[in-house]
């Protein structure tokens, strides 16, 4: 308030006056934000139809992604004995198994040495293991101690593990282990003794426990796997059998002819079922938001924000049709989301009969598949039509639902520019009435001023002439 009015010389409430002057003069301004406010609260209510919007769409990206559809399942009832994983191609099953024999690698050792570092001697070992092919192994005066051929052996491409074990005692032993389980796989060391003989117990062939036949002590033997599967008998050569039962990998942990294991395997559309209960739940929180941004009250005469919003209603209608569209090249019988078991209700809302979308994807799956997600140009699968509907009003620079919030705040931002510009004229405005109550107050104390000043005169001359009268 630049200017005082005091109101002392006319005796005007003036404050008072300017007031009540200046509300009539903002009255477009409150007209300006009652409009303002029903912009934002259209801003704020397309805020939710947009979040409802996003949701689903996050839960029809899910159901693009068929991968998931079927779960594929295998268990053990004993895991310490077997167990088991499943792929794809596994059919539901039950198998009674027991393991007699675990698949294991042939173990040699060599004669004992008094150190791990002890001279043997130099020339070519020679190894093979099962039909596989020779190694040839060079042992020099770099590397002819027990360690060094050790070392060799590990860096060459053998197919067995070696090295060096000390049992306590001072004896120090080679050990061959072979990187391949089954009886098929045994260790074969033949050499070629610098010192010429490949069969005496010194130079070389001193790593043999029986130099004359040329061998190492077997410490564990090369076994085969064995086991019986509903009563067949079953061997293979290692612990991991992938080609016993179709889509399911058994591993063998420890044998026990005694204990039967109970093997289970089965699919399931858990997966599937799990996406579309979401789809049901997003859609249908939605269909509410939807539904409260556009009703009526008829008792109280309130009537939601988006009330007769063409945009809403497109949104409306659109997704309830897209509930009843089908996908070229997919079988009748599930070629519409209520086929799969999506219902909808006189409410609009969506419910799912698990059992029915179940035995649509144990009768024709691979159409399932397809009627989510074919990307056929113009015969795309339900899922990707959904998604490109829902990106037409989400994306932020393009979708309609950007667009029309985008049209709502520049129309916010218009207005709050009007509001700035009327305040700016409106205090020019008061501070002018300031200015003339206060010119008014400042004449009128003049007034009263010269009045006095008349009285005065005029008393004086009053008293005058009564002098003049008494003393005529």
């Amino acid at each position: 308030m630049g200017i005082g009015v005091s109101g002392l010389m006319s005796g005007l409430d003036t404050d008072s006056i300017i007031s009540q002057l200046m509300d009539l003069e903002r009255r477009p301004i409150v007209q300006l934000q009652q409009k303002e406010a029903a912009y934002q609260s259209k801003i704020t209510a397309l805020g939710l139809v947009k979040g409802a919007m996003s949701e689903l769409k996050s839960s029809v990206e899910a159901l693009k992604d068929t991968d998931g559809f079927i779960s594929y399942r295998a268990t053990s009832s004993n895991s310490d004995i077997i167990s088991v994983s499943a792929d794809d191609n596994i059919q539901p099953g039950n198998y009674s198994i027991t393991v007699s024999q675990l698949a294991s690698a042939q173990q040699v050792r060599s004669a004992a040495f008094t150190g791990s570092d002890v001279t043997v001697g130099t020339g070519t070992l020679s190894i093979q293991v099962g039909n596989g092919e020779t190694v040839d192994i060079e042992i020099s005066t770099d590397n002819n101690t027990l360690s060094g051929i050790a070392q060799a052996i590990n860096e060459s491409d053998a197919g067995v593990t070696a090295g060096v074990i000390n049992d306590g005692n001072g004896n120090y032993y080679l050990t061959l282990q072979a990187k391949e389980t089954g009886a098929a796989n045994t260790i074969s060391l033949t050499m070629q003794d610098d010192d010429g003989d490949n069969n005496d117990s010194s130079g070389l062939s001193a790593l043999y426990t029986d130099a004359s036949a040329q061998t190492l002590t077997e410490t564990q033997a090369a076994t085969n796997a064995q086991l019986s599967v509903n009563g067949i008998a079953v061997e293979r050569p290692t612990n991991e059998i992938n080609d016993l039962i179709d889509g399911m990998t058994i591993t063998l942990k420890s044998a026990d002819s005694s204990q039967t294991v109970n093997v289970t395997s089965s699919k399931n559309y858990n997966g599937l079922t799990s996406k579309l209960e979401d789809f049901v739940e997003k859609y249908n929180a939605l269909v509410d938001v939807l539904k409260e941004q556009t009703a009526y009250n008829g008792e109280t005469g309130q009537a939601g924000t988006l009330i007769g919003d063409s945009t809403v209603s497109r949104i409306n209608s659109s997704l309830s049709r897209m509930i009843y569209q089908s996908v070229d090249g997919v079988d009748s019988s599930v070629n519409s989301l209520s086929k799969l078991g999506i219902e909808i209700d006189d409410s609009g809302h969506l419910s799912l009969d698990s059992g029915k979308l179940t035995k649509a994807m144990e009768d024709h799956p691979d159409d399932v598949m397809k009627f989510f997600s074919s990307d056929e140009t113009g015969n795309e699968g339900v899922a990707i039509r959904l998604e490109n509907f829902l990106d037409g009003y989400l994306k932020s620079s393009t979708g309609i639902l950007s667009a029309k919030t985008d049209g709502l705040q520049k129309s916010i931002d218009k207005i709050e520019d009007q509001i700035e510009n009327i305040n700016n004229r409106l205090a020019k405005r008061e501070e002018n009435l300031r200015r003339q109550f206060n010119s008014l107050e400042n004449l009128l104390a003049q007034f009263q001023q010269t009045s006095g000043q008349l009285d005065q005169q005029l008393a004086s001359i009053k008293n005058l002439n009564a002098q003049i009268s008494n003393g005529g």
